[in-house]
């Protein structure tokens, strides 16, 4: 006979599935854990029926009450709470009974993480803030995480992490989180969900513990840290958006919002299809990938998103917690995993051109952007606004690299003299370098960046979140009132930050600037809005279709 393996739900009797409650009413045999399966899910269970309480049973004990009931000819009902795929001991109980010959079917249940969402209200996927979700725990003294598994490792990507079976060890996961998530992460607790006495805590990391302990939870508990509890303004996803229907006859177009006619059917450049002789066909609007990233990325993509002759899918890395993104055009924000997985995309969605409009100092990404664009043989059209130049009064110190910035501020005294004042620094080098400067141990840090901090930064700091653009005068009183010494930034070029470059000059402060890197070979530059969409226009009369 069979062993059936049943995910009971999360607690409450009536969030078993019906394919369980069935097979619990038609199995003469019952195995179930006591403390976390429902008495009333056990009442479904045939008149007779022989019901075991696993809760102080050891595996071998368990298996074989299971080859017992299979020898005797009757189906089990093996009773785990949650879904059997998480934390349920399922591997090695199929394992045995696999090695025994005795056949097992497993039915899958509602895990608590989702019961625990239930009872937030939350989805744990909010479009352009969180796509991932990482379930896990830390380690116990049954079974040890495996190498790489470690909150530190596992925390890197910023992802909704659900932890199970950790609740008594808040204060560690909190410890371990906050270096990558920051202290103002949201995070919530979520205890006996679904049940008669669940409860809920909302948080952030720097408070959940605390909230936690005196709410005396100590088990049947799920942790639950990250952007996506207490996203309000993000961006629709594409999933019900107007532009998934065809106007002609309201029915769904492909997943991925572009052309109705399927890419198998209909060569590039023909959306009718066949053209008979003589005649000409009608010009699809040719697909391009904008990489964005900067002002002039969103401005060329309103642009082009208004004409007809082209779609734009804009997309953006993700580094920035809340991105401005174009209304006007489809969005995707996340990495490509390097060139060969951008080069993939540029493929799967039948790209013809591709637009690098990113950051001056996205050199990772504008790398890829090439080598990919070449792999393809798509044209690849780089915006890169020109860089700041100085002029009369400006004090600026020209270096090559962030690491030269650092060693350049190892000895720097202010007004030039070596003494043993320590200089204070405004630091506008956006978050992603400032590790660099966490061994300066000297200079005060006044450190300006959009998003809060993660990793390491100097002992002696304060930060300052904004966004630009910013004036003058604004600038000028920023500097005063912290009586900044020198002035360390990227040479961005724009003018949504250049008006720290005036102020510094008027209060004759230096400006310690980071060349940006060189630009790709080969790249095709254009310096503006208008130089790229001439560019742009130019490649599409001249390009014929790439055919992908």
């Amino acid at each position: 006979m069979t062993v059936h393996f049943i995910g009971a739900g999360p607690g409450a009797a009536d969030l078993i599935t019906v394919r369980g409650r069935d097979l619990v009413a038609s199995s003469p045999v019952c195995l179930y854990a006591g403390s976390l399966v429902p008495a009333e899910m056990l009442a479904w269970c045939p008149p007779g029926a022989r019901l075991v309480d696993t809760a102080r049973m050891t595996l071998d004990e368990i298996v074989a009450e299971l080859c017992a009931a299979h020898a005797a000819g009757e189906d089990v009902a093996r009773l785990h709470s949650g879904d059997p795929s998480l934390y349920s001991a399922l591997a090695e109980q199929l394992r045995r009974l696999d090695e025994a010959g005795v056949p097992c079917q497993v039915t899958p249940g509602v895990p608590a993480f989702a019961a625990a969402a239930a009872a937030l209200r939350q989805e744990l996927t909010i479009p352009g803030i969180a796509q991932s979700v990482i379930l896990t725990r830390t380690s116990v003294v049954s079974s040890p995480m495996p190498p790489g598994e470690d909150l530190t490792t596992l925390s890197a990507s910023r992802a909704t992490l659900v932890l199970h079976l950790a609740v008594h060890r808040i204060e560690e996961v909190v410890r371990e989180l906050t270096p990558r998530y920051g202290p103002t992460c949201p995070a919530a607790v979520v205890a006996w969900a679904s049940r008669d006495r669940e409860t809920v805590l909302r948080g952030t990391l720097a408070d959940i513990a605390g909230r936690s302990r005196a709410a005396g939870l100590t088990r049947t508990a799920v942790i639950i840290v990250g952007r996506a509890l207490a996203a309000g303004d993000f961006q629709d996803s594409f999933l019900y958006s107007k532009g998934r229907f065809a106007p002609d006859n309201g029915q769904p177009a492909p997943a991925s919002g572009w052309s109705s006619v399927p890419p198998e059917a209909v060569p590039r450049g023909s959306p009718g299809g066949p053209v008979p002789p003589g005649r000409s066909a009608p010009s699809a609007p040719r697909r391009i990938l904008l990489l964005g990233g900067s002002g002039e990325a969103r401005q060329l993509a309103t642009e082009l998103a208004a004409d007809s002759r082209y779609e734009v899918l804009y997309s953006l890395a993700g580094r920035v917690r809340d991105p401005r993104v174009p209304s006007s055009c489809r969005v995707r924000i996340g990495g490509f995993g390097g060139p060969d997985g951008l080069a993939a995309l540029l493929r799967a969605e039948r790209i013809d051109l591709v637009v690098d409009a990113t950051h001056p100092f996205a050199a990772r990404m504008q790398a890829s952007a090439a080598t990919a664009a070449a792999a393809v043989a798509l044209p690849l059209v780089v915006l890169r606004r020109p860089g700041w130049h100085e002029g009369p009064g400006d004090d600026w110190r020209r270096v090559p690299t962030m690491v030269a910035a650092v060693e350049l501020l190892e000895g720097f005294a202010p007004g030039g003299a070596r003494s043993e004042t320590a200089p204070r620094v405004f630091l506008t080098t956006g978050r992603g370098d400032l590790g660099l400067f966490a061994p300066l141990a000297r200079p005060w840090f006044l450190i300006r960046c959009v998003d809060p901090p993660e990793g390491p930064l100097p002992p002696r700091h304060t930060v300052l979140l904004d966004r630009g653009p910013f004036d003058v005068d604004a600038e000028r009183t920023l500097l005063r009132s912290h009586a900044i010494d020198v002035v360390v930034t990227k040479d961005s070029g724009g003018p949504m930050t250049a008006a720290k470059l005036t102020a510094a000059r008027e209060l004759g402060l230096p400006v310690v600037l980071v060349d940006r890197p060189a630009p790709s070979p080969g790249a095709d530059l254009t310096a503006s809005v208008e130089e790229a969409l001439t560019r742009i226009n130019e490649q599409n009369m001249a390009a014929p279709s790439t055919g992908l």
